[in-house]
């Protein structure tokens, strides 16, 4: 009984985590929005960090490629923000100490390791240090852009009021909900049948 509760719970597992795996893939090319968190490393639970970004950030995909925009609060105080390939700054407001930077990323399914330095005179902290950008692949939604247009460093940055207004897509996440009830009516018919079974015997 306990074998038949752990495959149980395997099986639920891979079809949750094969389902996130699939939304990402089948992001179509255009703009899109996606929640985001900033965790520590090889961690689930959120960075300090956390607070210094804005959310959702903004996915342009063109050709299988994802280019995420992100915009970073308290600007000045971050004086190192490098994710793997680098990022580019797209748009900075000094007056609102904020600036909107945009790199690519492979596979937004897998947590995206930054390295940030953190510069504070007026209390003399300075400090640097890894965090990991977790992306919530069933979160995606598409806006109306065009699927031709692309980023570049002389793009316009997507305003939070754009974000905010997205229509979920239903090509990427809501295949993930119907697999795992298969998956768990297949489970719950293993485990029904496997009792009936024991009790025959019994008998």
């Amino acid at each position: 009984m306990k074998k038949m509760l752990m495959l149980i719970m395997l099986v639920s597992i891979f079809v949750v985590n094969f389902g996130l795996t699939q939304a990402s893939a089948q992001l179509a090319d255009g703009t899109h929005s996606i929640k985001y968190q900033v965790n520590k490393p090889d961690s689930n639970s959120a960075s300090i960090a956390n607070d210094y970004f804005v959310k959702p950030a903004s996915v342009t995909v063109k050709n299988g490629t994802a280019i995420v925009q992100i915009t970073l609060k308290n600007s000045a105080w971050i004086t190192k923000f490098q994710p793997p390939g680098g990022a580019t700054v797209v748009n900075e407001d000094q007056s609102a100490d904020t600036r909107t930077v945009q790199f690519t990323v492979k596979d937004l399914s897998k947590p995206v390791v930054t390295a940030m330095k953190i510069d504070i005179d007026d209390i003399n902290y300075h400090h640097e240090y890894s965090v990991s950008l977790v992306f919530d692949a069933t979160s995606i939604a598409s806006s109306t852009a065009s699927t031709q247009q692309t980023v570049s460093s002389e793009s316009k940055p997507t305003s939070a009021s754009t974000t905010e207004s997205q229509v979920p897509n239903p090509q990427t996440g809501d295949a993930t909900p119907y697999l795992l009830i298969v998956a768990l009516i297949g489970s719950a018919f293993l485990l029904y049948r496997k009792k009936l079974q024991t009790k025959t015997e019994g008998q």
